[in-house]
């Protein structure tokens, strides 16, 4: 008996994979690298290039608050020296007065700094949500053209990957998309 459910499971394991070679022959499998459709698409290109345009923005924004903090900071450096050098002749009245509006100018600076900071830390993140909402748009997309591909054209599986992806370990250039994914996407978003 034992002899006997050890040759039908071999059995059954050959009469499988025999199937499974056999359907394997039908399938129609293509793979689509994701990166290179938002990499290479007209629309992918345009998203890249406002978000770039952002970021340019944003670093010109905070370059000015930088110009800005060094140039107080000048100020201040001369207002200490002018402090030091005229505190033996100036009258008592006159050198707290001034000591007074040097501690005021610091204590603005030190605002200055945290409000900057503050506003660096808000600004790169609503940066990286952007970019984020952006390339979920996008690939929702593309996953879109994709699918209507798919089935249109009768593919059993579209992967997702590329040459140094794990998730595919081999494919043959025969069934990469890509382009084609970019063209389709580039004619559908040219239509909206």
């Amino acid at each position: 008996m034992q002899q006997r459910w050890r040759w039908g499971g071999l059995l059954g394991c050959l009469l499988i994979l025999g199937f499974w070679g056999t359907a394997e022959a039908q399938l129609k499998i293509g793979v689509v690298d994701l990166q290179a459709v938002l990499d290479n698409s007209i629309r992918g290109k345009a998203a890249k290039e406002q978000l770039r345009e952002l970021g340019r923005k944003l670093q010109e924004e905070i370059q000015t608050k930088r110009e800005f903090k060094e140039q107080r900071e000048k100020e201040l450096e001369k207002l200490r020296s002018e402090i030091r050098s005229q505190g033996l002749v100036l009258s008592e009245q006159a050198r707290l007065a001034k000591e007074e509006e040097f501690r005021r100018q610091v204590r603005e600076l030190k605002r200055f700094i945290a409000d900057t900071n503050r506003f660096i830390e808000d600004a790169l993140q609503e940066f990286r949500e952007k970019e984020a909402r952006e390339t979920q748009r996008l690939i929702a997309e593309i996953r879109q053209v994709v699918q209507d591909l798919g089935k249109r054209e009768g593919y059993s599986l579209i992967l997702e990957g590329n040459e140094t992806t794990a998730v595919v370990l081999y494919y043959g250039k025969a069934v990469d998309l890509t382009q084609k994914v970019i063209q389709l996407y580039d004619r559908a978003s040219a239509k909206r």
